[in-house]
């Protein structure tokens, strides 16, 4: 069942009454937000006072009204100024539709066209629309103010018999609905005043959308967060098994070492036996290199490993843990039944979108040039999008998802190759590759990445990169 609040059933009943309230009032104020979700009325006569509010932030046009004169606060932007300080004549509903109009004088409206979504105020005059409440809308400067009135359907079959009734329903998904009969669920409220009713309505079913917007919002990041954590540890463990199934590097070294006179300068690959296996193993080769300059080159990779192995380790040690606690927040995000039960969260969101932008990412030096990282899909947009330079260096691995990675552009200097090779490290640790030992990692200046029309959020598309086949690393 639907709620009726923006039923063309409704609108009659609530022009009458405010028609029979207001007319005669002068509107002395009409001013709406700064993100054009809520517009506020100012109507006096003498001594009396009626404010009206149109909220629309919960993608649907909410009716509050007030015995008292709404106070404008900083960052508001006026609106209708050729009404303000005219007096209401009538208020009357269009017929067969979801829209009334307030009339001052002969040829100035205010028309109030609840459409959902669309939901919108427009001041004709002359019958031209002079103004909107929310000006994005822009189809509705072209509406002509005849065309509100509309044929009957003949499908319309509610009647209202005395009481409007607001009702919470069930679980799961305990919406609030504004009927005109009694329906099953939760009773929130029986009343005869179509003002009392609009009112505790809005403000429930405000809630109960805000409510439900902020737990969408939290679960989707968290389950983000985990999703990343288990793509980390997922790399980290294919590292370590890769590891613990191939030959050591210093055992290769040491096949080779035995094996130096068989082997040429300018070879790229060399089939040797392995005598720790009894067997033939291939190894491969840098051309460049002497044979006892390979067998130093993998002495050094062994070196290398045995960090890498405690660094990985370390990593997988740190995403269960983290995994465990992202998983504890994540269950009391989703067992929450109220916003104040999300409070603490939703107030870190608005400290995390408070920090300086360069904050916000990982940040490492090398050689003097700063590099920042990006820690999930939102985070590489604000990375690439909003805190890069068109001339600094963007790099990513190549193929797969990972972090937006940026090298800070120094005026009159060139990208030393050692920090292009260490940030394209980086990359590759940061991203589905890094259980991988070698990564392709494209870079380019970042004027070269733009951000596709509907494209997701951390999807970007590349022009004129480059590519670098590296080692994850990030030690």
């Amino acid at each position: 069942m639907k709620s009726l609040h923006q039923n063309q059933v409704l609108f009659p009943l609530l022009a009458q009454n405010l028609h029979d309230l207001l007319q005669g009032f002068t509107l002395i104020d009409a001013f709406r937000n700064q993100v054009s979700t809520e517009l506020n009325l100012v109507f006096q006569k003498e001594n009396e006072s009626l404010s009206i509010q149109l909220n629309t932030e919960a993608k649907t046009g909410l009716f509050f009204f007030y015995e008292y004169p709404i106070q404008r606060n900083g960052g508001v932007f006026p609106l209708f100024k050729e009404i303000v300080g005219n007096t209401v004549a009538s208020i009357q509903a269009h017929q067969n539709n979801r829209s009334f109009y307030v009339l001052f004088g002969s040829n100035q409206y205010l028309v109030f066209k609840l459409y959902g979504p669309l939901s919108n105020v427009l001041f004709y005059e002359d019958g031209i629309v002079k103004q909107l409440f929310r000006h994005a809308i822009e189809n509705d400067f072209h509406l002509e103010l005849n065309s509100f009135d509309q044929e009957a359907k003949g499908n319309e079959s509610v009647n209202f018999i005395g009481n409007f009734f607001v009702t919470e329903l069930p679980e799961p998904n305990r919406d609030v609905l504004l009927s005109f009969e009694p329906i099953d669920g939760k009773l929130l409220l029986q009343s005869e005043v179509v003002f009392e009713a609009l009112n505790f309505f809005s403000r429930n079913f405000l809630q109960a959308y805000l409510f439900s917007f902020q737990k969408n919002k939290l679960t989707a990041r968290f389950k983000q967060q985990i999703k990343r954590q288990e793509t980390l540890l997922h790399g980290a463990k294919t590292f370590l098994q890769l590891a613990a199934d191939a030959v050591p590097f210093e055992e290769v070294a040491n096949i080779i070492m035995a094996n130096l006179h068989q082997i040429q300068k300018g070879l790229k690959e060399v089939a040797l036996f392995d005598f720790y296996r009894n067997n033939n193993i291939s190894i491969a080769l840098k051309k460049d290199l002497s044979p006892a300059d390979n067998a130093s080159y993998y002495y050094q990779k062994a070196k290398n490993r045995k960090q890498d192995l405690l660094l990985k380790q370390d990593q997988v040690n740190k995403c269960l843990l983290k995994i465990s606690d992202l998983q504890l927040e994540f269950a009391k995000i989703d067992a929450a039944k109220s916003l104040k039960e999300l409070r603490p969260w939703v107030k870190e969101e608005r400290e995390l979108a408070s920090v300086p932008i360069k904050e916000k990412f990982r940040k490492f030096d090398c050689l003097g040039f700063q590099i920042y990282v990006g820690k999930n899909a939102k985070n590489n947009d604000e990375l690439s999008l909003k805190f890069a330079h068109k001339e600094d260096l963007w790099l990513h691995a190549k193929g797969v998802s990972g972090s937006h990675v940026i090298i800070k552009h120094k005026p009159q200097q060139t990208f030393p190759d050692q920090v292009i090779e260490r940030a394209a490290q980086i990359a590759a640790h940061y991203s589905a590759a890094a259980g991988s030992q070698l990564v392709p990692v494209i870079f380019t200046l970042k004027k070269y990445v733009r951000k596709p029309k509907g494209a997701h959020a951390g999807q970007v598309a590349v022009e004129r990169e480059e590519i670098l086949l590296v080692e994850p690393r990030v030690a």
